[in-house]
């Protein structure tokens, strides 16, 4: 096992980058799953105006004291340098100027021109405060129109528009299943990208390195044979993809107790045969012998590759059919798939997820007959690719 034990050697010079993806994507795990809920309050959103009175009248001052209710008033200079500045770096939200004559063509119906702003052209706060303007509006004038007095129509308008109601927020989860929820599925949805990301930075740099020029053919001389030589490659690339797939469930039953809890088991499988694939893949690419910054692209085209076209980022019914179609062609296709079926985002069938489970380990396999092709082709032996000089030697 001399090749096996010298892979673990270069293994711990390159153990602290894959650790870094590693670490980030447990973080950010522990911290969505905690802040996971079922139910969640509605809170209406803050913002922060400045209101500018022109018309100092009762009327205005009775609205700017409704929007301070819901609001925090922010108190800035009337200049408009000033004004944009402070939308620009966000110690405002919105600028509200209620015009000279307010009060006045308010009690006339008139509600053009009542009001002048600054804000940013199509933010949140633009469309927020335009729309509670024109609700407030239109309420006074409605209550106008019954024959109510200013004063009265303003107080009905307020209390109207200050009328609260408990809303909470309920999630649906399609089909859902006891032992295996949404929240739970989004750790095994994104574990691709992180699989890919930390196996290639290791595995594949260390078979790079193993496959060398002068190590290969100090290897070739001696008395392990190729096939051993690529069987204990195979190995070594294997367990160290075995100990971060074991990592990663080890995480898994700290956010899901139920983990190994019926469906739990099927995201288990597919998980550790997706592993097996990404391995395969590591083992092919590193036969080819990448420069560091080429196998560093060919990372992040794998991993965002895959993950972009087969549904690891973005939710594949908003995909197209062309994209999906060349995702078919993709094991990370059939490893979302699968994981979708257990979390009844789509319909569950252990027929189909164990489909999917064949399909990737039909990939696992094409790799490896490719990858001891390329090696046979490439690596046969020290004699065919070395030249060998003659020389006379004189007694």
């Amino acid at each position: 096992m001399q090749v096996f034990k010298a892979m673990f050697k270069i293994t711990k010079k390159r153990l602290p980058s894959a650790l870094a993806y590693i670490i980030v994507f447990i973080v950010i795990s522990v911290i969505a799953s905690s802040n996971a809920s079922k139910d969640s309050k509605f809170e209406m959103t803050k913002l922060k105006i400045c209101i500018f009175d022109e018309d100092d009248t009762s009327e205005s001052r009775e609205l700017s004291e409704l929007i301070a209710q819901n609001h925090d008033i922010v108190e800035i200079e009337n200049d408009r340098d000033v004004i944009i500045d402070s939308l620009y770096y966000k110690r405002a939200d919105y600028a509200l100027v209620i015009n000279e004559g307010y009060a006045e063509k308010l009690r006339a119906g008139d509600t053009a021109d009542i009001f002048a702003s600054y804000c940013l052209d199509e933010s949140f706060s633009t469309v927020y405060m335009g729309q509670f303007l024109d609700e407030y509006t239109n309420s006074v004038k409605a209550y106008l129109s019954m024959g109510m007095p200013i004063d009265e129509a303003l107080s009905c308008t307020e209390e109207a528009l200050s009328q609260e109601t408990d809303v909470s927020m309920l999630r649906n989860d399609k089909g859902g299943d006891a032992h295996y929820s949404v929240d739970f599925a989004a750790y095994f949805q994104y574990m691709p990208y992180i699989l890919i990301s930390a196996v290639f930075i290791i595995v594949c740099q260390v078979l790079v390195t193993m496959n060398r020029r002068d190590i290969r053919f100090r290897t070739n001389c001696s008395c392990i044979s190729s096939s051993k030589y690529t069987f204990q490659l195979f190995l070594g690339s294997g367990f160290f993809v075995l100990a971060v797939w074991l990592l990663f469930m080890a995480v898994g039953v700290m956010l899901n107790k139920e983990m190994y809890t019926g469906r739990a088991w099927y995201a288990v499988f597919n998980s550790l045969i997706f592993s097996a694939v990404v391995a395969a893949i590591a083992v092919f690419v590193s036969s080819f012998e990448p420069a560091d910054n080429i196998l560093n692209l060919i990372t992040q085209v794998l991993g965002l590759g895959l993950s972009f076209l087969c549904g690891v980022f973005i939710p594949r019914e908003i995909l197209s059919d062309k994209v999906l179609s060349v995702a078919r062609f993709l094991p990370a296709y059939w490893y979302i798939n699968a994981n979708e079926m257990i979390a009844d985002v789509i319909p569950f069938s252990s027929e189909g997820v164990i489909q999917c489970y064949l399909i990737q380990l039909g990939f696992a396999a094409a790799l490896i007959l490719l990858t001891l092709l390329v090696r046979k082709v490439r690596y046969s032996g020290a004699a065919i690719s070395t030249n060998v000089r003659k020389t006379a030697v004189s007694h």
